[in-house]
């Protein structure tokens, strides 16, 4: 189980540090000007200054790759409420790490991933 979770969060590191998916609906105002639209996109910091991926980060390093991770939240909910021209509010927000590989050796860069969920408004005409 522990290698399936090392394997794992090896290949989500391979995934570009920001992805984002939209849940409903598609198109502005597709099922209604008054139905939110969901967003959620994931984010990776690099925890900085671990020599060996087996290491445990200090924590000042941890609250540097958290506060990261919290920036590029914030950051996120400005560029789509620019894009999609609607108010946006972040509605969750998870941190996950560090996660040091177990067993065998694993190249891995040790980071945090931060998973933030979005609701977008979109503004009636008149206002």
């Amino acid at each position: 189980m522990a290698r399936t979770i090392a394997a794992a969060l090896a290949l989500a590191m391979l995934i570009s540090a920001a992805s984002a998916q939209a849940v409903f609906p598609v198109e502005p105002g597709a099922a209604g000007p008054n139905q939110p639209l969901q967003i959620t996109t994931t984010f990776q910091a690099r925890i900085e200054g671990a020599a060996d991926a087996r290491d445990v980060p200090a924590t000042t390093a941890q609250d540097t790759a958290r506060r990261s991770l919290y920036t590029m939240a914030a950051n996120e909910c400005a560029v789509l409420a620019e894009y999609w021209r609607a108010e946006c509010r972040l509605i969750s927000f998870y941190v996950s790490g560090p996660i040091a590989p177990i067993g065998g050796p694993v190249a891995t860069i040790p980071s945090m991933f931060g998973t933030a969920s979005y609701e977008l408004r979109f503004k009636s005409p008149g206002r």
